[in-house]
């Protein structure tokens, strides 16, 4: 055998081009399992973390304040998965990725260690928003995002005596409130909003689910405004609305949307507005740079559910292997809330506009409310609120566009109903 023959694995290793990747949430996962799924990938891959741990199911954080999952069952890999794909996971706060040179094309840590790459993904995600009033940045006042704002609640759910604002009465806000709740504190919600969920859900399917977490015990200000916050001794003992009530707290935790994480990118030419620009196949301004995930922006759309992320993820793939010319394609993104004994589902147009049809089955003194929004025979919103089993099945006839005009009339009933 000749000696290039005879390479070892390590040899053939270094000759790889470097794949680095920055960033480990949902997005940045599914991006290395699409790509080891290609058996002959051409990269030698290192991701840069800053979490402590093996990227992990943020959708499921919610379930893990409540009580009913536990770290590894959120967990998207563990560890040995990464060294048995021969993937560098490089995890913690040191490898916290603060500077990026795309001329010499490579990124710095916060610790100061150097790592070049041929190609880069940034999968930095999103940070939430804050809101900027008066006590914001005294103890107690946070943010629900990662593992480490889980334990500071589960910590300051310990003390009996504890009572907890939830300021945004949206998916991350209920399922927030809830989880705090199981955990044996008093929750208030404060919004803005009429209802809870008003981007996704009519004034009855919100007024039957606040109802529900309402017997669940959690009390609701809709309608309402923030003022500032109150404290002693550098710590959040209190919420100030505008119409002059305060709510006593000792946690107030912050669910008011999020914002794309440009922050590596804002000292670099890669261009950006609310978020890093990309197009449909995920390249940035920079041919040696994907970004995917809630980072990134595609044409006038921000993505922060994870089934868009997840597209991002299979299309970069397929482009940095040349396996497809597949383009991603914003579609129709379906919400349902995590929340233990609550079955709902809203995804489209479901407040008709001129010229929709809208059809309702309302029973809501056994729980059911069912609301379909149709189009010249096309189906263009289904919200279901307390038996939510068709949810999928509508989506696929409004993602396919099918002509339902035959079973418009019992279309509401739902799939087994028209099957049987």
């Amino acid at each position: 055998m000749t000696a290039a023959l005879q390479a070892d694995p390590v040899s053939r290793q270094a000759s790889r081009k470097k794949l680095l990747v920055v960033g480990n949430g949902m997005g940045s996962v599914r991006f290395l399992e699409k790509l080891i799924e290609q058996k002959r990938q051409p990269f030698q891959v290192t991701v840069l973390s800053e979490e402590p741990c093996p990227g992990y199911n943020r959708i499921q954080l919610s379930k893990l304040l409540a009580g009913s999952v536990d770290l590894p069952g959120i967990q998207l890999q563990p560890e040995s998965w990464y060294q048995e794909q021969n993937i560098s996971l490089l995890s913690g706060s040191e490898y916290r990725v603060s500077g990026l040179n795309l001329d010499l094309k490579k990124v710095e840590t916060d610790s100061g260690q150097s790592f070049e790459y041929d190609h880069l993904v940034l999968a930095t995600g999103s940070l939430p928003n804050r809101i900027p009033v008066s006590g914001a940045d005294l103890e107690g006042v946070m943010a629900f995002r990662n593992l480490e704002d889980v334990e500071l609640m589960l910590e300051a759910s310990s003390n009996p005596d504890a009572q907890a604002v939830v300021i945004g009465g949206g998916l991350l806000g209920l399922e927030c409130a809830s989880g705090l709740a199981r955990r044996g504190m008093k929750v208030t919600v404060v919004d803005t909003m009429p209802i809870p969920m008003a981007r996704q859900l009519d004034e009855k399917a919100g007024k039957l689910l606040q109802g529900e977490l309402e017997s669940r015990g959690i009390e609701f200000r809709c309608n309402a405004m923030l003022d500032f916050y109150t404290g002693e001794n550098g710590k959040v003992t209190g919420v100030q609305l505008k119409d002059g009530e305060c709510l006593p707290a000792s946690l107030v935790v912050v669910t008011a949307g999020v914002r794309p994480n440009i922050e590596l990118i804002q000292e670099t030419n890669l261009e950006s507005d609310r978020g890093i620009l990309v197009n449909d196949r995920m390249q940035t301004s920079d041919p040696s740079v994907t970004a995917i995930g809630e980072c990134v922006q595609l044409n006038s759309d921000l993505f922060g559910l994870v089934a868009p992320v997840y597209g991002h993820a299979e299309v970069a793939v397929h482009r940095l292997l040349g396996t497809s010319g597949e383009r991603f394609e914003p579609v129709p993104i379906p919400t349902s809330l995590k929340v233990d004994g609550v079955d709902l589902f809203s995804s489209g147009r479901f407040v008709p506009e001129e010229g929709d049809e809208e059809i309702v089955i309302d029973a809501a003194g056994t729980g059911i409310y069912r609301k379909l929004v149709i189009r010249e025979g096309r189906l263009m919103g289904a919200l279901l609120y307390g038996d939510a089993s068709d949810g999928l099945w509508y989506q696929e006839l409004m993602e396919s566009g099918q002509d339902i005009s035959d079973t418009r009339d019992r279309l509401i009933f739902g799939k087994r109903y028209l099957e049987g």
